[in-house]
């Protein structure tokens, strides 16, 4: 659970507005890609509605578990998750009216790729639309605030150090433009601790704590969970200015007239002859 719900609500509240924008609607179906534990797919089923339909797939299956019992929790019939892989998902889940991820495609290690292996399964006019986040402002504010300014390189640095893509905020209008996809619109939009917000840094560095550490990014004698909340709340009342945490990036972009290289279809063309007198 986030130790800030004043955050939660703003991340979830800029999802909620790019998918409504982007067109999820009543009685679509929707997959979400890399779901987790389910809080994208709970999101999309509300708004398609009894007469929609969900499918949400991640390769944990720990996540998978979070997220049926949350569905359960909620009586939501309409969402089914199953287990899988972005590059060897079953054709027989058939077409979706769209298809839908946050913080996905930053750990896939060929997103462009991954776009093109989810195309197949995009209904013609059918519409992609993803969140994912930035760390373009790491760093704006090491002199005013430097201990939110360390947890947040601590944090990027680690995910990099995962392989993950810190810059794909930004590269998403070229990933969707470069698959021949329509762009329907494109946002972004800053994330902010302030001393009434509240910072969720305290929840983040305690969930990435094994990994920060894992990864030679800092020690627990440096993280100190235990007083970090409370460091991090003293020195946002101590600053004037908000905290950049990072830069949430939306794009929502249409398919046109793809054709799978494999399912394309050869064309005889009748041969004419001609005779010369």
């Amino acid at each position: 659970m986030y130790q800030n719900e004043t955050i939660k609500l703003l991340r979830n509240e800029f999802t909620q507005r790019l998918l409504t924008d982007g067109g999820i609607e009543k009685g679509m179906r929707v997959l979400d890609v890399g779901c987790g534990s389910g809080d994208v797919s709970i999101m999309a089923a509300e708004m398609v509605g009894d007469s929609g339909e969900v499918v949400g797939f991640d390769i944990s299956e720990n996540a998978l578990s979070i997220a049926r019992n949350a569905v359960k929790e909620k009586h939501i019939s309409i969402v089914q998750f199953i287990q899988a892989d972005i590059a060897d998902l079953p054709e027989s889940i058939g077409t979706f009216d769209a298809i839908i991820g946050r913080r996905v495609l930053m750990y896939q290690s060929d997103a462009a790729q991954s776009i093109s292996s989810l195309l197949p399964y995009l209904t013609a006019k059918g519409k992609m639309i993803f969140q994912e986040s930035d760390c373009m402002t790491a760093s704006f504010h090491a002199d005013s605030m430097p201990l939110h300014t360390k947890v947040q390189n601590w944090t990027w640095d680690t995910v990099a150090k995962e392989g993950g893509n810190i810059h794909i905020g930004r590269q998403l209008y070229s990933l969707m433009k470069n698959a021949k996809l329509n762009i329907l619109l494109t946002r972004a939009e800053a994330i902010l601790h302030t001393f009434e917000s509240g910072s969720d840094f305290g929840w983040a560095a305690k969930m990435m704590e094994p990994r920060m550490i894992s990864q030679g990014v800092a020690t627990a004698e440096e993280i100190d969970t235990n007083t970090l909340e409370d460091r991090l709340q003293l020195e946002l009342g101590g600053s004037d200015t908000p905290f950049i945490r990072d830069m949430a990036f939306g794009i929502c972009a249409e398919k046109i007239n793809y054709i799978p290289q494999n399912k394309q279809k050869s064309i005889s063309l009748p041969v004419i002859t001609l005779f010369v007198q």
